[in-house]
C-alpha cells in the first residue's frame, strides 16, 4: 500500500471507510474541486495510509479497521 492511498474519510467528527463514505456521498468523494459536506456543513477530508495514526483507526459506521 502506498502512503498516498486513501484509506478513509473524515466527516461528522469520525473516520469512515471508503465504502461507507461512498454509500453516503456517492462518487462525490472523487470530486476535488467541489468536495461534499457532512451534516455539520464541513467539507469531508481524505485519510491517507501514511497519515499519523491511520493504522489505529476504525470506521465509525461498519467498525472495520481502515488499514
Amino acid at each position: 500500500m502506498k502512503a498516498w492511498t486513501v484509506v478513509g474519510w473524515s466527516y461528522d467528527a469520525d473516520f469512515h471507510c471508503p465504502d461507507c463514505a461512498r454509500a453516503r456521498f456517492g462518487d462525490a468523494t472523487d470530486d476535488e474541486d467541489d468536495p461534499p459536506e457532512d451534516s455539520e456543513g464541513n467539507e469531508i477530508h481524505p485519510l491517507f495510509a501514511g497519515d499519523e495514526g491511520a493504522a489505529g483507526e476504525h470506521c465509525g459506521d461498519c467498525f472495520h479497521p481502515l488499514i
